[in-house]
């Protein structure tokens, strides 16, 4: 089964580098395209790009992103100016197929490859999205009211559901080429017969009528079978389904940066460190051609000595504030200043330490064989209850309605942001911190045993550990526990 992938920039020449399709920043939306092509080449060997010129050069003789394959398609987009059709070059790149495939979007990430009964079915979709969410049948009315000519079989539908349902696009394909070349006619005549209104309408949201909508009817109509990456009833189009893990676990199934999914800061993070995982000269490479040309960092991760001399503060929104105070504990009491200073000095050692963990977390399905404890340049306070309902009502937009349990300030010298950064923790981690302050080094059984003690209600370790594992990942990640092996001398 072919593999293949399209990315068209509407950016001039010039500005490709810089397009950031989307993301974050442009450096965002190349690794999240390494990312996944490394991922697609991982499961199925090749994976073709289809893009337009200007794209190829930068793809394949900068970056040097290890497509196999890549395919120039022309600048017709010109013709469909103002329109907001994006998703027609992936459409032409669907016409081109003449065996059974897979399209891929640039920003999908296959961290399991889908099974062979599905791979074999006529054709291949991401999930049903089993909810309209406001914009399917809205955007139907929208453009039926300005004129706009559906097929009948489209109008059936509408008329007889009040919930338009789609198949999510993210990837595509399958093995019956003739069905899928009728599909595309259908979206071809369907543009043509409506190209003035569209223009006049300039509403991007008709990509999903037409790409996504007329799939999953003519599936319907046609009675084809179907492999589904996720299946289901309570798939929704507000993407509460996905598998969004963004932990430092060993992944499976798969993760669409989908809608404003790709406009998170954690996603950011997640990409930068998982393609540093699986290529570091690939990430290397991108970080250094983007920093040469002007692309400033959000994060200073993982490339440190690129972006050491220029990184700037560009996260002002994360939820951190300096100013918050607490009763420090003892042993934990390091002054802010202090932790300026300890990380001005050793921000280089503090990177690749960083690195080096997070690498390690990607590869350990589970850490029943490590132990952990307390960072020792970090400082750890209490605050109070209501001071912390008040800060995190205040600065995460969430209504939170009560907390059981202390809660802890912890600063961080934070080599990512170059700034020490203060977390509240409360909860199990909570629990853990006061665990490692009370009984020195831990695993996490013995970890569970005293979040068990000191929370009865909770019941059977057991079920405690995969949350304890998730915990402690995390903890690991922002540099308030350190690990070692198990067999490791204390």
């Amino acid at each position: 089964m072919n593999i293949v992938q399209t990315f068209y920039s509407y950016a001039k020449e010039s500005e490709v580098l810089v397009d950031p399709a989307g993301f974050l920043s442009p450096d965002m939306n190349w690794k999240s395209m390494a990312l996944s092509c490394l991922l697609l080449k991982k499961h199925f060997g090749s994976v073709t790009l289809y893009c337009n010129q200007r794209v190829s050069k930068v793809v394949s003789e900068l970056f040097k992103i290890p497509y196999d394959n890549i395919v120039i398609i022309p600048d017709f987009m010109e013709m469909y100016d103002g329109c907001n059709l994006w998703a027609l070059p992936k459409i032409y790149t669907y016409s081109k197929q003449i065996a059974p495939f897979l399209h891929v979007d640039c920003d999908w990430f296959m961290f399991e490859k889908p099974s062979e009964k599905q791979l074999k079915a006529d054709v291949f979709g991401q999930n049903i999205e089993y909810d309209d969410q406001m914009y399917n049948r809205r955007t139907l009315e929208k453009f039926l009211s300005n004129g706009c000519l559906f097929p009948d079989w489209v109008l059936k539908d509408y008329n007889a559901h009040p919930i338009l349902r789609v198949i999510n696009a993210g990837i595509i394909g399958g093995n019956d080429i003739g069905f899928i070349q009728s599909y595309i006619k259908e979206i071809n005549d369907f543009i043509d017969n409506n190209l003035t209104i569209i223009r006049k309408m300039n509403d991007g949201f008709i990509n999903t009528i037409y790409e996504q909508l007329f799939f999953y009817l003519m599936v319907k109509e046609n009675g084809k079978s179907v492999g589904f990456c996720t299946e289901g009833d309570k798939l929704s189009t507000k993407f509460d389904w996905l598998p969004l893990d963004l932990s430092y676990t060993p992944k499976s199934g798969y993760m669409h940066l989908l809608a404003d999914v790709k406009r998170r800061f954690n996603t950011y993070v997640f990409v930068s460190r998982y393609l540093d995982s699986l290529s570091p000269e690939l990430s290397h490479r991108i970080t250094k051609i983007c920093s040469e040309n002007g692309i400033n960092p959000l994060i200073n991760y993982p490339h440190w000595g690129i972006y050491s001399s220029k990184f700037t503060h560009c996260q002002h929104h994360l939820n951190h504030d300096s100013n918050i105070k607490g009763c420090p504990l003892s042993g934990f009491d390091n002054d802010l200043c202090y932790l300026d200073r300890y990380l001005f000095d050793n921000a280089e050692i503090i990177s690749s330490d960083m690195r080096s963990v997070v690498s390690l977390l990607y590869t350990l399905p589970n850490l029943r064989e490590y132990e952990f404890e307390l960072a020792e340049n970090i400082r750890i306070s209490e605050m109070s209850i209501d001071k912390a309902l008040f800060f995190l009502k205040d600065k995460l937009g969430k209504q939170v309605s009560e907390i059981h349990d202390k809660v802890y300030v912890v600063s961080i010298p934070d080599s990512m942001l170059m700034k020490v950064v203060n977390l509240l923790v409360v909860g199990i981690r909570v629990n853990i911190i006061d665990g490692i302050i009370s009984n020195g080094i831990q695993n996490i059984e013995q970890l569970a045993a005293y979040v068990t003690n000191a929370n009865p209600s909770i019941g059977k370790t057991e079920w405690l550990i995969p949350q304890l594992d998730n915990a402690i990942r995390g903890m690991l990640v922002s540099g308030i526990l350190k690990i070692k092996p198990c067999n490791s001398s204390r």
